[in-house]
């Protein structure tokens, strides 16, 4: 199998990990580890995969929400927002090198996980606000949810290293191929 058909089979994979994570975390308002898949994917494979994984993954649990969908400004909002978990993953990998826990490790996740949680929110809460007025109470009001999402994540992204570091060296002897 090429390169780019692998890539694209990797990048499924990992958007229906996101639709299954979001499904899983239902019953935990704003406690996501989708978050931390985006991230992983963009670490593993780069910006653009990243990016894709969020988008598509996002896109299919928004549509296809057990609360129902999500109106169309607030969905282009929420794919913008998951993208940066991404863009996040690949800026990490290139911090963490070597891949090896320790202070260095753990404060890049933890970073990582405020950063993404922040930039998700921030661009949501916004549209989320504009749609649904009052703008200050509504941004007010979101606020509160979106430090759940920013706290959960900066326990998460270093909880799941172990996850991160063998998929990254999976990835690694596929390259070398061994």
């Amino acid at each position: 199998m090429s390169g780019r058909v692998k890539l694209l089979a990797r990048v499924a994979v990992f958007s229906a990990l996101v639709f299954a994570s979001c499904y899983a975390a239902v019953f935990l308002p704003n406690v996501n580890p989708c978050f931390f898949v985006v991230f992983t994917a963009g670490f593993l494979w780069g910006v653009w995969p990243g990016m894709t994984v969020g988008v598509v993954g996002f896109f299919l649990w928004s549509v296809f929400n057990p609360y129902g969908p999500v109106v169309l400004p607030l969905l282009v909002s929420q794919l913008v927002g998951i993208s940066f978990s991404g863009i996040i993953g690949a800026v990490a990998a290139r911090i963490m090198i070597p891949l090896r826990w320790g202070y260095r490790a753990s404060t890049t996740l933890i970073f990582s996980g405020l950063i993404c949680g922040l930039l998700y929110h921030l661009v949501v809460d916004v549209v989320d606000a504009l749609i649904y007025q009052p703008f200050w109470p509504r941004l007010a009001g979101g606020a509160v949810f979106s430090l759940i999402t920013v706290g959960s994540n900066a326990i998460i992204f270093p909880l799941f290293y172990t996850a991160l570091a063998f998929l990254k060296e999976k990835e690694s002897q596929q390259v070398t191929g061994l």
